[in-house]
């Protein structure tokens, strides 16, 4: 697992990492079992492994935890009865950038193909590659907070992502119409493997 982890590392923007699984046997089980699990993780070449608690950021923590959804859903694809049917990523995007931010999509559009995902993002990298793009938008006045939940399609949706570029410049909005048509051609190549 180990390996393969360390491959989907490598795929999302951390070409130097390491990862272990590190098991010690306790002196005395306990409810939980006989042995103590520890994941160790290294981001950069010459750092020793150490305690993924101790040494991740948060983007490393975000998309270690993609690699490891992507790997273990290789393995629970045959056996519906251990899959989980719904993932959520809240805030993957902490602590990434653009480069990054095209691997961790691309990770998750591949997840999607046999999961439902939820993610919740502020990077158009990321959300050109949902089938569907909600926008939710927070207000308050003196007396309450107010949600509102607005799906998008089309015109609004390019409109969106421009806007998550930084405006609704006309070369944010061709690049959100040039993003989103991207984003459909890979889906149509996933579709394509998968089938066969």
């Amino acid at each position: 697992m180990a390996r393969e982890v360390i491959a989907q590392l490598h795929s999302l923007a951390i070409p130097g990492a390491r990862f272990e699984v590190d098991f010690k046997r306790l002196d005395h089980p306990s409810a939980d079992g006989a042995d103590a699990m520890e994941f160790l993780f290294s981001a950069n070449p010459g750092m020793p492994l150490r305690p993924l608690s101790k040494v991740a950021s948060g983007g490393e923590i975000s998309r270690l935890m993609l690699a490891l959804r992507t790997v273990l859903a290789r393995h629970e694809k045959g056996n519906s009865s251990q899959r989980i049917p719904i993932l959520v990523f809240d805030e993957i995007d902490v602590g990434i950038g653009g480069v990054t931010a095209e691997a961790v999509g691309e990770k998750m559009q591949e997840l999607a193909q046999t999961f439902q995902v939820f993610c919740i993002t502020h990077l158009p990298q990321i959300a050109r590659r949902g089938d569907f793009h909600l926008h939710v938008k927070k207000d308050a006045d003196a007396k309450s907070t107010f949600v509102q939940v607005m799906a998008l399609e089309g015109e609004a949706r390019v409109q969106e992502l421009a806007r998550m570029m930084g405006h609704e410049s006309t070369a944010n909005v061709q690049h959100a119409r040039q993003l989103l048509k991207d984003a459909a051609d890979a889906k149509l190549k996933l579709d394509k493997k998968r089938k066969k």
